[in-house]
Formats: C-alpha cells, structure tokens, sequence
C-alpha cells in the first residue's frame, strides 16, 4: 500500500471483540461488566423501533451513523459486519474503554477502482513551491500524450518507491484514498490522466481499468456505546 497515496484508517485497528479480548481488557471484571452491560441490551436495541431514544437513554454517546466500506475492515472485522443482516447486533467490541454494539441499518454497493501515478515532491513548502511542482506535472502530463509511456515517465519523475516501479498502485476500494484522487478516479473512465494536489505532494495520476461494482460493499449502522466502569 503505497502511504503517500491512501488517506489513514482509523477503524481497522481501533476495535477488538471482547470475546477475542478476553484478558487483555483493563481487567477481567471490565470485560465481564462489558458483556454483562451488552447482553442486557442485545434484545432490546434490535427489537426497538425507536433507534434514537433507545440510543438517548443507553449510550454515553449521542445517536449517529456510521459507515464503514469493506475495504476499511480487515479480517474478522469484515466478516463480522458483512455476514450480518439488516436488523442485527454486532459485538460487543471494545474501544478504549467502550464497550460497542453496533446495529445494521441498511448495506450499499461501492465501486473498487484501478490507478497508477506518478507523485512529485515540492521543493518547499511554499505556495511558490507547489505551483512549479503543479507546472512540472503539466510539462510531464504533457509528454505522456505525445507518446512517453507512463510507466517510463513514473520511473524517470517519479519520488515515490511506486513511481520508480512504473507507478501502478493496484486496485483499491472507496475510502481508502484521498478525495482529492478518489473523485476523479471514481468518476473518470480507463485511460484519463489528470494531475492532483493532496497533503503529501502533487500526483499524476493514470485510470488503468474500469471500476467494478461491489453491490455490498458499504454498510451502514447505529452505534450504542458504554464507558465501562462508570455507572
């Protein structure tokens, strides 16, 4: 994964299932108040028809959504919320201190996307700075249409380890990139070429394949959290 081109993920690593972190918690007692706190609800948060209040009066936190893709869950995580239904509890997991049950509300279809790209590293960090590294991408952009490949030209410009093996990053999945790529690559077609600016640098970046379908890649949910060790 290339870290100069995917924005950070946050939930991947954040949770973990008490049934799972068992001893681990900040103590045994902690987990088993987690269990016991969850089990009591289980039945009651997924047979409401009242999510918000349900989640006013049993959460230390306020009622929202969350959304999670299926490329921003690894492992157990993806096969825990992507095998449930709509309707379903899931967990309880735990969070610095949180106890989690997360209810499904509905799932949507993402799109899995293909791209190569060749990052420039201003000089500075000035205004002046990014403009010639804009400037530079343009003159690049500008020989690939008269006929550099991209892959020699990623070589050639490129300051990333990706560019300097012809700059292919692969597939990748909605939420995993910086906006600033991600749009134009969800919303161009194979062979666009466009030039970039994020955070980290300026890119060019190339479409390499047509984006695929994932009909039940997106899942939505309610989340009703618990401060353990506090009444």
């Amino acid at each position: 994964m290339n870290h100069l081109f995917y924005k950070f993920l946050v939930f991947t690593i954040l949770v973990t299932p008490l049934v799972v972190f068992g001893q681990t918690a900040d103590s045994a007692s902690a987990a088993q108040e987690a269990r016991i706190w969850a089990d009591v609800r289980k039945p009651y948060f997924k047979a409401t028809v009242d999510d918000s209040l349900f989640v006013v009066n049993n959460s230390n936190f306020p009622f929202h959504y969350d959304y999670y893709t299926r490329a921003e869950l690894a492992g157990f995580m993806e096969q825990m919320f992507f095998n449930a239904r709509i309707g379903d509890i899931v967990g309880p997991l735990f969070l610095d201190g949180y106890a989690i049950l997360y209810k499904v509300i509905e799932f949507d279809s993402t799109y899995r996307m293909k791209a190569s790209q060749i990052f420039l590293k201003p000089e500075g960090n000035t205004a002046k700075d990014t403009a010639n590294a804009v400037k530079k991408a343009n003159k690049i952009v500008k020989e690939i249409t008269k006929g550099l490949d991209f892959a020699e030209a990623a070589k050639k410009y490129g300051a990333d380890e990706a560019s300097k093996k012809g700059g292919d990053i692969g597939w990748f999945g909605e939420g995993l990139m910086v906006k600033e790529i991600e749009t134009p690559v969800l919303n161009g077609k194979k062979g666009d070429i466009f030039v970039a600016k994020t955070p980290f640098g300026i890119h060019i970046v190339k479409i390499t394949d047509d984006k695929v379908k994932e009909p039940h890649g997106r899942i939505k949910v309610i989340p009703l959290m618990k401060r353990i060790g506090e009444p």
